[in-house]
């Protein structure tokens, strides 16, 4: 009996050895085993319908605590009371998602050479840019032709705020020609604006305006003088104010514009100076525009306005007494389908009454819009129609109607290319049926290409034919190249 329970006993010894050395052996693997295959052999057997195998000696532990003893799922810890609920958690992924394209196509991914980031001056974005350009220009009236060359510099800029109410935006761009062959024409033009937005409500925003404008009176106006050398210098000077309120579904905008123009001396050519100061005048002008928004991207509206307009010489040389009142009046719709289409359209009415008898009033059926059109990634089309007065000095005349319709089409040729063609049109009627229609036709076409972010060049070919009854055609080849330094 002793010897046989000291054998017993021996043996449960050495059974328990064995079984904790082959238990070590099985943990050692477990930790070394790759996650994916433990993992895999965490899971429950499945049989061949799909369903938990009886037979798994595991199935019954997985039923037992279905549960895990962490949770690694951060909806398991939101209480259903919380505000930030499942829905919630849903919506917010739904606003961090990227912004998806107007045509539904997917976004193609550039380097973004081209694009120029500007500098920071404070709180304000500065966004400069250089261009000098060598040009030629050709002008012909009748069987006369004249040739250019010059030098072109450039400057252009636009410094916008960076703030989180309000903004204020200024746009400056200038020009000087150095005329290396040919009929000098040396003088600088250029014009600088300054905008000035104010958030006073979440309904209401008033916009204040001004600027400034030089530039020379083109050979073909009306209102140029004959076989001048040089021809007067414009400038302008507007100032304005805007205030937008809405008040549900009615938008209403009333606006508060000032104009002053002062005219130089043209240069004849034998040299004397015949002064134009005459034509200087002040022009201010009220409007009223009321809105109605069927829906974001459709909003007819009605515009109504009143102006007046006085010269600095109540009477000019000839004893005529120029001032008149404008009224205008036009209905339109504003079209907003964010990148594809963008703009207004109207038509109206338009009236000069001047205040001296022996000029006739002008009347006119006018059309005004101005568009942005996108049927395609990277093609860009704008359109721009304007109906204005234009009063004239002529001897018994009040002035003309002008139609102005300008279009340009800018397609992405490649990635760092870009083409681009113009084209624009302008009729205008003369009130005295004695002077006929005057057409001027424009045509453009250029290239540009992005050498780096910094550095643009550009070629560009445009051509202007000025055509009226009774006097010689005009026709203007401007050609040129060169390069744009932008930061």
């Amino acid at each position: 009996m002793r010897p046989r329970s000291t054998a017993a006993l021996r043996a449960g010894i050495l059974a328990a050895h064995l079984s904790l050395v082959l238990a070590g052996t099985a943990l050692a693997q477990s930790a070394t085993m790759p996650d994916d295959q433990q993992t895999a052999a965490s899971q429950p057997r499945l049989n061949p319908d799909g369903e938990r195998d009886a037979t798994d000696p595991a199935a019954d532990d997985q039923a037992a605590d279905d549960s895990p003893p962490f949770a690694t799922d951060i909806r398991s810890s939101i209480d259903p009371s919380d505000a930030l609920d499942e829905q919630a958690l849903q919506e917010l992924r739904r606003q961090n998602m990227r912004e998806a394209t107007v045509d539904r196509l997917s976004t193609r991914t550039t380097d973004g050479r081209n694009d120029a980031q500007g500098v920071r001056v404070g709180s304000f974005i500065l966004r400069p840019s250089i261009t000098e350009t060598i040009g030629s220009e050709r002008t012909t009236t009748g069987n006369d032709s004249t040739t250019r060359t010059y030098l072109r510099s450039g400057l252009k800029a636009s410094l916008t705020s960076d703030w989180s109410l309000h903004q204020l935006r200024i746009d400056a761009e200038g020009s000087w020609d150095k005329t290396l062959s040919g009929i000098r024409s040396d003088d600088p033009e250029g014009k600088i604006q300054a905008q000035l937005r104010l958030d006073l409500s979440d309904e209401t925003t008033a916009t204040l305006k001004a600027g400034y404008s030089l530039q020379h009176e083109d050979i073909g106006d009306p209102n140029a003088v004959a076989n001048a050398a040089t021809q007067a210098d414009v400038n302008e000077y507007t100032a304005g104010l805007d205030v937008m309120r809405d008040l549900g579904v009615i938008r209403t905008t009333v606006g508060l514009d000032v104009t002053r123009q002062v005219y130089g001396d043209a240069v004849l050519a034998n040299g004397d100076r015949l002064s134009q100061s005459e034509r200087d005048s002040n022009t201010g002008r009220i409007r009223g525009r009321l809105g109605y928004e069927l829906s974001p991207a459709l909003i007819p509206f009605l515009e109504a306005s009143y102006g007046r307009t006085i010269y600095d010489e109540h009477r000019d040389s000839l004893g005529y007494v120029r001032d008149a009142d404008l009224y205008a009046l036009k209905a339109g719709i504003e079209t907003d389908f964010g990148e594809k289409l963008k703009g207004e359209l109207a038509g109206g009415y338009l009236i000069a009454d001047f205040d001296d008898p022996a000029l006739r009033s002008i009347s006119a059926a006018t059309i005004d819009g101005s568009a942005l059109w996108s049927p395609y990634r990277g093609t860009d089309v704008s359109l721009n129609l304007r109906t204005t007065i234009e009063p004239t000095t002529t001897p018994g005349a009040s002035g003309s109607t002008a139609y102005t319709g300008t279009t340009v089409l800018s397609q992405v040729i490649l990635q760092n290319l870009t083409g681009q063609v113009s084209g624009g049109l302008t009729l205008r009627d003369y009130s005295q049926e004695s002077i006929p229609f005057q057409t001027v036709l424009t045509l453009g076409t250029g290239l540009t290409w992005g050498i780096s972010r910094s550095l643009d060049l550009n070629a560009d070919v445009t051509w202007e034919r000025t055509r009226q009854d009774g006097v010689a055609s005009l026709e203007v080849l401007r050609a040129g190249i060169g390069l744009t330094l932008k930061r």
